[in-house]
């Protein structure tokens, strides 16, 4: 719960745009995804140039995680690795970026990169602003679910919801 003190304004913010982004899902689908996409290529950025410039920051996610496996794998495999896990990721997120930005299947499948990688950094706790990455997680299923996707500079193609696209 320290932890928590430590780092309230961004676990604020991360926890008020994950909600942001599941009712923009809902009402505004191409600005959340302009967002996830823009938020995904910060992260691919930040994670391959700390992961080249100073690795070692990664670590901290160790203190941060409140879940054994997570904590003994950071301190332990990863501790020795932290470039060989981290541009990996960083190569994922920009893929989920460029996913976002396409249309059909890279959309999708960049939705799917979203849940997945939400769901798998919730156990980092407060280093991961849980439930944060859940939400985003929800967010994704949603926009991978309710909408067939175009390319993101068409604007008005949420106009019809999936659902009712396949009705007819």
């Amino acid at each position: 719960m320290n932890e928590l003190k430590n780092y309230l304004v961004p676990y604020i913010i991360s926890n008020t745009l994950s909600i942001l982004c599941i009712l923009g899902a809902m009402r505004k689908p191409t600005w959340t995804r302009i967002f996830l996409a823009s938020f995904f290529l910060w992260a691919s950025y930040i994670n391959s140039f700390s992961a080249i410039k100073s690795p070692e920051i990664y670590l901290d996610y160790g203190r941060l995680s409140d879940v054994p496996v997570y904590k003994n794998f950071i301190y332990g495999f990863f501790s020795r690795h932290i470039r060989q896990f981290i541009i990996p990721v960083a190569i994922g997120q920009f893929f989920i970026f460029l996913g976002l930005v396409l249309n059909k299947i890279w959309t999708r499948l960049a939705c799917m990169g979203g849940i997945l990688f939400g769901l798998a950094i919730a156990p980092l706790g407060v280093g991961s602003a849980f439930p944060a990455t859940v939400l985003m997680g929800i967010a994704f299923f949603i926009l991978l679910r309710k909408y067939e996707h175009d390319f993101i500079w068409k604007w008005r193609q949420y106009g019809i919801p999936r659902s009712r696209l396949h009705s007819y």
